[in-house]
């Protein structure tokens, strides 16, 4: 290992590798079992691919004064983990997020606007079939085959015998091209961030049975009240503080050294290089992107006789569109689609609620002819299906892109296979992040999942 300027050595802390949400996730739940964690991160702020960012370095013009999150990000009610670690910190949900029954209205330039509204009256399922049936923009032959799809999900268990394509599955229960564009391919987009032909069905699957199959409040909406930074980062970061911890940006892993011991070599120590230190431990989590860990670590130790640890990426652009202050959209978030031409918005949110009135976040995910746009000519496409949607739209004033090339792994067909569980085959090593084995694609749930899992592998040796 290359020298470094100080040797530093814990003393039994566990050293978690990368602060975004699953390492925090990971750090919160160790230090409140008891342990010391020292968390290291690269970055000059924790948070990861889900953090607020200064408006003010924006490449094309910028919106001074205001704190953007990198990316959009909406929860569901089903998202149990996230909200277990909301509690643990002390977290109010009535103060960090909006909660809203599930309500989608999605606009297009060549087909009637589509309205779904689940029922506040029915338990679950009921609440969704209900929805279903009087959902407005589709006729009666449509709606029946949407209930059709989602009683045989239903009694399937949302099990697949073999993983197939979104659009396959979307096939096999005769979905008409219109409820693919209008309702499948924008909930496949927003949950997968893949293509629906190459989207993984069974993980799809698995989200729609944590949000439409228990309690009718696991569809819910919650919407951020905060910046990212604000209502997840920030607080963790003093939570794991104040319980004798550390937290340590601009931190920087170069290399790590595997050294075992003990009987059958049972026992593991970790020798960590820095730009700045060496630490040394004997338990380590890498709560970093595969791509990063397998930098760090030898695969084959990482995932032992799995064959792969060769994730593919899919990016997510986020455009920030400010117009006069008065400027709001129908409801927080709405959607837009086409089953006859090509539009560019996905979804678009209303940061009203976080303060910045006349603000618009546009998503767009996935890969497409958005990513060979110049800004400009991305801007006006935006601001053209805006006019969809708020009648008499002016002129926006101001705007930034952000483009996350790496935004999460592709979750293709059979990625289920691929994705390594949180134990490696390394005593002492364990694995944190959204593509490890969690049954859920790349969201805030599943990153917050992977790290109390890998936490709690630890605190079962206790």
């Amino acid at each position: 290992m290359k020298s470094a300027s100080l040797i530093n050595l814990s003393d039994k802390s566990i050293f978690i590798v990368g602060a975004g949400w699953s390492g925090l996730a990971c750090a919160v739940t160790l230090v409140q079992a008891g342990h010391k964690v020292c968390l290291l991160e690269s970055a000059r702020q924790a948070g990861g691919r889900a953090r607020s960012i200064s408006s003010k370095n924006s490449h094309t013009m910028h919106l001074p004064g205001l704190k953007l999150d990198n990316g959009q990000h909406i929860m569901l009610g089903a998202y149990y983990f996230t909200q277990e670690i909301f509690k643990t910190l002390g977290l109010k949900e009535s103060n960090i997020l909006q909660r809203h029954p599930l309500e989608l209205k999605l606009f297009s330039a060549a087909e009637d606007s589509i309205h779904l509204k689940a029922s506040s009256l029915l338990p679950a399922p009921l609440h969704l079939l209900a929805a279903f049936l009087t959902m407005q923009g589709l006729n009666l032959k449509d709606r029946l085959k949407v209930i059709k799809m989602a009683l045989m999900l239903s009694m399937s268990g949302y099990r697949l015998k073999k993983d197939i394509s979104v659009e396959q599955l979307l096939a096999q229960h005769q979905q008409t091209k219109i409820l693919i564009k209008a309702l499948w391919e924008p909930l496949c987009l927003a949950t997968l961030n893949t293509p629906i032909h190459y989207a993984s069905a069974q993980v799809f699957l698995n989200v729609l049975k944590d949000s439409f199959n228990s309690s009718k409040h696991n569809s819910d909406c919650l919407f951020f009240k905060q910046d990212l930074s604000q209502t997840f980062c920030l607080p963790a970061i003093r939570f794991i503080k104040n319980h004798n911890s550390e937290v340590k940006c601009a931190e920087k892993v170069l290399d790590i050294q595997i050294r075992h011991s003990g009987v059958n070599k049972n026992s593991s120590e970790f020798y960590i290089q820095t730009g700045h230190h060496f630490y040394q431990c004997n338990q380590l989590i890498l709560a970093t992107p595969p791509h990063i860990s397998k930098k760090l670590i030898d695969q084959s130790l990482l995932i032992g006789k799995k064959s792969s640890f060769n994730f593919f990426y899919e990016p997510i652009v986020t455009i920030y569109i400010q117009y006069p202050s008065e400027i709001k959209l129908p409801q927080i978030m709405v959607g837009f689609f086409s089953s006859s031409s090509e539009h560019t918005s996905q979804w678009a949110i209303d940061r009203s609620l976080t303060g910045q009135n006349g603000l618009i976040a546009v998503v767009i995910s996935g890969s497409g002819k958005h990513m060979q746009l110049s800004s400009s000519q991305l801007v006006h496409a935006i601001h053209q299906e805006l006019s969809l949607v708020i009648s008499h739209l002016p002129d926006f004033h101001e705007y930034k892109i952000i483009k996350e090339k790496r935004a999460t792994f592709r979750c293709h067909v059979d990625i289920e296979s691929q994705r390594p569980g949180t134990i490696t085959t390394v005593s002492g090593l364990y694995l944190a992040g959204d593509y490890t084995d969690t049954g859920y694609p790349a969201t805030l749930e599943g990153a917050i999942k992977s790290g109390v899992m890998a936490a709690r592998q630890i605190i079962r040796q206790k």
